[in-house]
């Protein structure tokens, strides 16, 4: 978690204020009650000083904005004012929806914008080192499952434009994180079979079924088995 500005970054300190600023971000042009955030900060039972301390907290994110005055309290709670331009989470979402429209049609601009959102991150999870509880857990688990999406996007997009070895890459990152992602194997085995590695296809797919054997204790999904028949079979 971190503020821009002019070029310049600000890392924000401490773990709560970083929560807040999270949940802050997440509810764009709304108020977030203090109740909300209480329970995105603590668990169970909150302390006693629980709202002097979000308002310390408020204080030192105030510190950090260009305008100051972007970070409003409204009663019983709080409103980050800021543009969906001035979000990365924002951000990345548009350029990946507008990448994942294009990816049938215009396959090089959509690795374009797919690439430029995944840029955004600087981690493999949304608002690394930030607990997850209340509003934030849902919300952040859905920016990295989105994140994950857009990187097999990505990894299709490459295999459109023949670029298998690009495709490859993406598809691997993925695995390393989430080894049942069906569709991201899918592409290993057509990127190996554009590259003529057939050797490499059945390697892949045998890692594949340990993968599912060792996870689920099930085989791969029907279309992953039916892709490999297909591709041997040239």
């Amino acid at each position: 978690m971190e503020i821009r500005h002019e070029g310049r970054f600000a890392p924000l300190r401490g773990v709560k204020p970083r929560a807040l600023l999270a949940a802050l971000l997440l509810r764009p042009g709304n108020a977030v009650s203090l109740d909300a955030l209480t329970e995105a900060l603590w668990d169970g039972e909150p302390p006693r000083s629980a709202v002097a301390n979000l308002r310390s907290y408020a204080c030192l994110i105030r510190q950090q904005l260009p305008v100051q005055d972007d970070l409003v309290s409204l009663g019983a709670g709080y409103e980050l004012r800021a543009t969906g331009a001035d979000r990365d989470h924002i951000l990345f979402e548009r350029l990946s929806t507008d990448g994942r429209q294009l990816l049938a049609s215009a396959p090089d601009r959509a690795a374009g914008l797919l690439t430029d959102a995944l840029a955004l991150w600087s981690g493999d999870t949304a608002a690394s080192g930030v607990e997850r509880r209340g509003l934030l857990s849902g919300a952040l688990s859905h920016l990295d499952e989105e994140r994950i999406r857009t990187a097999e996007d990505l990894a299709t997009a490459w295999l459109s434009l023949d670029e298998p070895r690009s495709a490859l890459r993406e598809a691997r990152q993925v695995l390393d994180m989430q080894p049942l992602r069906v569709r991201s194997w899918s592409v290993v085995l057509s990127a190996h079979h554009l590259l003529g590695e057939h050797g490499q296809v059945s390697r892949a797919y045998d890692s594949a079924c340990t993968a599912f054997r060792r996870e689920l204790g099930t085989e791969p999904d029907p279309g992953l088995r039916r892709l490999h028949r297909e591709l041997r079979a040239g």
